[in-house]
């Protein structure tokens, strides 16, 4: 009796063992295929921030040369009272560059800034942040419409002057965010492991 005492209580140890190794490998594996569904939102999440920061900066890139132009021809017209009366025309064909800022507010509403390096979150949140600010800035320095033809030369001479230092402000703002783009652009590549844009590490190990 003692014996099968003995024999029954090996056995249910060792149908507890196989029970609960079971259960660890169940939990093992959901947790595994979880951690792998994670990295993969992150990695997609990186992939639609890459195409949206290089959407942003050949937007930038496109105008910053006529804007630079623009701001010496307003430098020279400072000392040249000939060209001021053009100052309307020239003033009217500035345009800044409509910024996307989806990616971000995506990545916030859903969740995924929790699953991607918080070295590259931070480094998101600033480019991100500098952009809202050059597009608030860039608006509201803006000044105002220049008048019609009967302005004194100390009338036109400070409508000049607004506007010259409205575009070294907005060449600067710009400058500056390309910086910040190119750089939040690298960490990204240089994380994902890849240094074409939009291609997953994977895409880019086996094509």
């Amino acid at each position: 009796m003692k014996y099968l005492k003995s024999e029954w209580l090996l056995k249910g140890l060792v149908e507890s063992f196989f029970v609960v190794g079971s259960i660890l490998l169940a939990l093992a594996v959901d947790s595994w295929a979880e951690n792998r569904d994670f990295a993969e939102l992150a990695d997609q999440s990186l992939g639609i921030f890459e195409q949206e920061i290089l959407r942003n900066r050949a937007a930038l890139e496109e105008v910053s040369p006529f804007h630079a132009g623009i701001r010496d021809l307003l430098g020279q017209m400072q000392s040249n009272a000939q060209a001021r009366p053009e100052l309307k025309n020239v003033m009217e064909g500035i345009e800044t560059p409509v910024l996307l800022n989806t990616a971000w507010e995506t990545a916030l509403a859903t969740g995924a800034l929790t699953h991607i390096d918080v070295q590259i979150v931070s480094a998101l949140s600033l480019t991100y942040s500098i952009q809202e600010r050059f597009g608030l800035e860039s608006r509201a320095q803006r000044p105002p419409p220049t008048p019609g033809a009967n302005l004194t030369e100390t009338q036109l001479q400070e409508h000049v002057r607004a506007a010259y230092d409205y575009m070294v402000s907005l060449t600067r703002g710009e400058s500056e965010l390309l910086t910040v783009l190119g750089e939040a652009l690298e960490l990204i590549r240089t994380h994902r492991g890849t240094d074409e844009p939009g291609v997953s590490p994977r895409e880019a190990t086996h094509p």
